[in-house]
């Protein structure tokens, strides 16, 4: 993988499944996440943990409650800053298990995310001011905006360096195929929306901090299923090629 370095992009040199409908890339989704739950997990909760609980103490120096839109806002900002990181580093682990069939290296998946980091968490701040901004007409554009900006994080991951216009690589991607993503990320969105009620919302959890930087962590490597379908789909969508996916 030295050579993703050294030409600043991953090159998508395997056969994919071409992205035709939903259920089928839900049900490859969830084969690729428990088959590589272990390095998802560890890449997740390396960064997260000592994140989380850096933004727990910080709100506790500061008497920030864990209700309020002060609070809601810093977990937001350390979710941006915490994510430009990881994802790019999953990606890359995934692409590498992809290419290779082996586990991916977890120092070098860390090492791509940094290199990343930085274009990573310029562009989610874009897609966010985007959403928001539609949103903030009716919810229906702002829905549009998430579904045609879907790419982005993908995007920033595989073709680097060789793509400065991001949202628009993103949104040419989309075209065409917006409601399918869209049947792809709703069961995402009403699980991640489940699974917050029901740990972040307890009583216990919202009592403790550290309780709560540790559900938050957790629930944040579940978030990955999400990532490995947004991979799914760029990749049968960038490639003409159907095959089997390695696991």
């Amino acid at each position: 993988m030295d050579r993703d370095f050294r030409q600043g992009y991953l090159e998508i040199d395997f056969a994919t499944v071409r992205f035709a409908s939903p259920l089928p890339l839900l049900r490859d989704s969830l084969r690729v996440f428990f088959s590589n739950l272990p390095f998802l997990a560890a890449a997740t909760l390396v960064v997260y943990l000592p994140g989380k609980l850096a933004t727990q103490f910080l709100c506790y120096l500061l008497d920030i409650p864990f209700a309020g839109l002060l609070s809601y806002f810093v977990l937001e900002i350390s979710d941006l800053l915490l994510s430009a990181l990881v994802l790019p580093a999953i990606i890359f682990g995934l692409v590498h298990r992809f290419r290779t069939g082996h586990a991916p290296a977890l120092g070098e998946s860390l090492r791509w995310g940094r290199r990343q980091w930085f274009k990573t968490l310029a562009n989610q701040v874009k897609v966010e001011i985007t959403i928001a901004l539609w949103g903030a007409l009716l919810v229906i554009p702002g829905v549009v905006a998430m579904v045609r900006l879907t790419f982005v994080d993908v995007v920033v991951a595989v073709e680097a360096d060789l793509e400065p216009d991001v949202l628009g690589r993103s949104t040419r991607l989309a075209q065409g195929r917006r409601w399918r993503i869209f049947f792809v990320l709703l069961p995402m969105l009403f699980l991640d929306s489940a699974a917050m009620f029901l740990v972040l919302d307890r009583v216990g959890v919202a009592n403790s901090r550290v309780a709560f930087a540790l559900a938050d962590s957790i629930l944040a490597v579940a978030g990955q299923l999400a990532t490995v379908a947004v991979l799914l789909m760029y990749l049968g969508t960038v490639q003409k090629r159907v095959t089997k996916l390695k696991p």
